[in-house]
């Protein structure tokens, strides 16, 4: 996947923290999970189970993708689970999203994978 590739083109001139770069490849995996429809509703207590990380550790995680443009999350207060888009690494700043058919041709011409484009 391009995204990825990109990523660590990325990671090349504004390194992450092993932590940030985790979490960021979980996010992707369940983007992926959720056929890129955002945001993606997952709580502090996932992501640090799913990373092996503390809260702690995942927060600070969280708010280095956010403030190197990877990530942009929604808190939706008290105990619910915060939303979270993922951002492009090709234009940078762009949520990403499925891709959508434009025709009926374009339909059958395209392989039976999902692929991504940018909104």
């Amino acid at each position: 996947m391009q995204e990825i590739r990109y990523f660590y083109k990325r990671q090349l001139a504004f390194p992450l923290s092993p932590h940030a770069q985790a979490l960021w490849a979980y996010l992707m995996y369940r983007g992926n999970e959720a056929f890129w429809h955002f945001p993606i509703r997952l709580s502090l207590l996932e992501l640090a189970g799913a990373t092996k990380m503390s809260v702690t550790m995942v927060k600070r995680a969280r708010r280095e993708l956010e403030d190197y443009g990877y990530i942009r999350h929604q808190s939706f207060g008290g105990n619910k689970p915060a939303g979270y888009y993922i951002l492009s690494n090709i234009n940078i700043g762009q949520k990403l999203a499925p891709q959508t058919d434009k025709s009926a041709t374009a339909a059958q011409s395209v392989p039976a994978a999902k692929g991504l484009h940018l909104v």
